[in-house]
């Protein structure tokens, strides 16, 4: 925990489109953070590009502590046809290494569940790598669970290609 935190300095709010060279800075350091640069392969001008498209409708809490941005909780809508609900789906989580154990990841991801539920969301859902044990251990403190038999597929770059023609 940072020492020197004090809660009244921390703000969590709704991303503003003027925030999206942030939240890019802040995704390209989650990527650091990871030691996974080499798949990072998005570029401002392309993530500006996403954030204008409508329909994506991609959503992203802020986290402020004296007016600098210090993480993100970034997710989007999701349908389950077997629930018949809508939920969110979390696709990126990060709070700067020196804020964490601060609760603000938590308080991230509550706020999205508010945000979410207040549009019809009745669950959220998120991946994490199988290697992030610190991630795995957050997300069971604060209650989610792992889901046993799920996996993730997925097709990128040519392989994508390939099955799209």
């Amino acid at each position: 925990m940072n020492k020197k935190f004090i809660e009244d300095s921390l703000v969590i709010r709704s991303f503003r489109q003027s925030d999206i060279p942030t939240i890019f800075s802040l995704i390209e350091r989650l990527a650091i953070d990871q030691g996974k640069t080499h798949e990072f392969t998005n570029d401002p001008d392309n993530f500006r590009n996403i954030f204008s498209n409508p329909s994506l409708n991609i959503n992203v809490i802020m986290a402020e502590y004296n007016k600098t941005a210090i993480g993100i909780c970034l997710y989007f809508f999701s349908f389950s046809t077997w629930r018949g609900e809508t939920g969110i789906y979390i696709q990126d989580l990060f709070v700067e290494s020196r804020f964490r154990k601060n609760k603000i990841g938590k308080k991230l991801i509550d706020r999205a569940i508010i945000e979410g539920s207040n549009k019809g969301a009745t669950y959220l859902r998120l991946a994490v790598n199988s290697q992030n044990k610190t991630a795995q251990n957050f997300y069971s403190s604060i209650g989610l669970a792992a889901v046993p038999n799920d996996m993730i597929y997925a097709a990128y770059g040519r392989t994508f290609k390939q099955l799209r023609d």
